[in-house]
C-alpha cells in the first residue's frame, strides 16, 4: 500500500499532537506532586511557626526569621545554590 506525501504529512502531524499530549499529561503530573509536595511542606512550616508563636516568639520575630531564611535562600545556603 502506498502512502501519499499529504497522507504522511497528515500521519506526521497528527503523531506529533499525540504525543505533545502525552508529555503536557506528565508534565502536568510532575507538577501536581510538586505542587502536593510544596502545600505540605507549607502546611509543617506554619505548625513550627504557630510552635513559636505559642512559645513566646511575636509575629516580627517570625517574620525575620522567615527574612533570615530567604536571605540563606537567595546566598545559595539553603535549595538551589546560586
Amino acid at each position: 500500500m502506498k502512502i501519499t506525501k499529504r497522507q504522511l504529512r497528515r500521519i506526521i502531524k497528527e503523531e506529533k499532537a499525540r504525543l505533545a499530549e502525552l508529555t503536557d499529561q506528565d508534565a502536568a503530573r510532575k507538577l501536581a506532586g510538586r505542587l502536593e509536595d510544596v502545600a505540605a511542606a507549607q502546611e509543617q512550616i506554619e505548625v513550627v511557626l504557630n510552635a513559636l508563636y505559642d512559645s513566646g516568639v511575636e509575629n516580627e520575630g517570625l517574620i525575620a526569621l522567615l527574612n533570615n531564611i530567604i536571605r540563606d535562600i537567595d546566598s545559595g545556603f539553603v535549595g538551589e545554590p546560586s
